[in-house]
């Protein structure tokens, strides 16, 4: 199978790009998994016939307004120490800094390659940082 290439990272803000400025702070079953690796999503699409660019344009604007709706993907894990009992406590902070978009491609890949095995392809691995 062919390599994954990279095409173009960019980082998408919410569409209205205002920073809510809220925190949503994490419990201790919340910490608990961030020792696990997280989930990690893409999408998979045929070589379009058309206009490439105007479907990335599509995507990223897509984005931009899911974002909006949810601002906790477009924050940052930060911690806060506390010096009276000397403990960390996390959180995340709401403030749009935004989210990586990654447009790659992989030349002799089709999807069927992809989502017909029954387990997951190496190429898949690598499209993800």
């Amino acid at each position: 199978m062919a390599a994954v290439r990279l095409i173009s990272t960019n980082t998408v803000c919410a569409e209205n790009n205002k920073a809510s400025g809220g925190r949503i702070e994490l419990n201790s079953w919340d910490i608990r998994h961030l020792q696990i690796g997280y989930i990690q999503k893409g999408l998979v699409f045929a070589m379009p016939m058309q206009d490439k660019d105007t479907l990335i344009r599509h995507l990223k604007t897509s984005f931009s307004t899911t974002l909006h709706h949810f601002p906790l993907l477009a924050g940052r894990l930060a911690t806060t120490q506390h010096e009276d009992d000397d403990t960390v406590s996390f959180f995340i902070d709401c403030n749009d800094a935004g989210a990586l978009f990654i447009h790659a491609g992989a030349d002799g890949v089709t999807v069927s390659d992809i989502v017909k095995p029954v387990y997951v392809p190496s190429v898949v691995h690598s499209c993800f940082p």
